[in-house]
């Protein structure tokens, strides 16, 4: 058993550092101030319903090698899925009143007979935009919507549940890929990376990849970089960013979405 929660670490120190990562990690994202607002917020968010997630069991059945985790089974086994989304879709109502039609929809659809919990197992097979294109369509909901809030809402659970498992074993160094989840890596520091979807850190063999700085103004600390022959993106961070540092993209990608009116799918 894992307990979906993180020890706490409640300082201004890392607040500030988190805002200063997002400042830096989210410049080009084309986000209005609004967005970047929200994208903070939904940051903050995460790690408090980490920390605030206690005696919320997962049962773990870990591979015999890497990566030891489907995070599929424990999205759709696990108590919490459904709140956390509704929690989700109800701060996005908050911040978002003009998409509230669409949002409101999702929670309608739950009490329709949405099912997340095969939802948040679609997220992991091959055939999972499909499946959750026939939810979105059986329900008349936006499936874009659908599959952006459900992943954001599911990563707390991938990451305080890869958390709790990592303290207890001995990660393989050298690999490429999350030894936890088997998720891409998204940021490298001196010789570790950190995954992009439980964002757990591991030892690796960074001279193995030929990356090079991308084209344009670089932040401070924060170093986009590309691998000329794989066309492989990775961001370098310094160490004080790297400690509290998380892959942004899917909370962009739905802030994008919901930032553009003309996506409404209500009218």
């Amino acid at each position: 058993m894992a307990s979906a929660s993180l020890p706490v670490k409640s300082s201004a120190r890392v607040l500030d550092t988190l805002a200063l990562f997002v400042s830096l990690a989210a410049p080009d994202s084309e986000l209005s101030r609004r967005g970047m607002i929200a994208l903070l917020q939904l940051r903050r968010r995460q790690l408090d319903t980490m920390r605030q997630s206690r005696g919320a069991f997962v049962k773990l059945e870990p591979s015999l090698q890497a990566p030891f985790l489907d995070l599929g089974a424990i999205g759709a086994a696990s108590p919490l899925s459904a709140d956390y989304h509704s929690l989700l879709v109800l701060q996005l109502i908050a911040g978002f009143p003009e998409r509230g039609e669409d949002l409101r929809a999702l929670l309608a659809a739950r009490r329709a007979g949405l099912d997340l919990s095969s939802l948040a197992a679609a997220l992991w097979r091959e055939d999972g935009a499909d499946l959750l294109d026939a939810a979105a369509e059986q329900h008349r909901i936006d499936a874009d919507l659908l599959a952006g809030t459900l992943w954001v809402a599911l990563k707390p659970l991938y990451e305080a549940v890869a958390a709790a498992y990592a303290r207890h074993i001995d990660l393989p160094a050298g690999g490429l890929d999350c030894p936890v989840c088997g998720g891409p890596a998204w940021a490298m520091c001196n010789d570790k990376l950190r995954c992009a979807v439980c964002e757990t850190a591991w030892q690796a063999a960074p001279a193995s990849r030929n990356f090079m700085a991308a084209q344009g103004v670089q932040a401070r600390g924060v170093t986009r970089l590309y691998d000329a022959t794989t066309g492989e993106r990775m961001t370098e961070l310094e160490p004080a960013l790297f400690a509290h540092a998380f892959d942004p993209g899917p909370i962009i990608e739905l802030l994008q979405l919901l930032d553009n009116p003309a996506a409404s799918v209500s009218d």
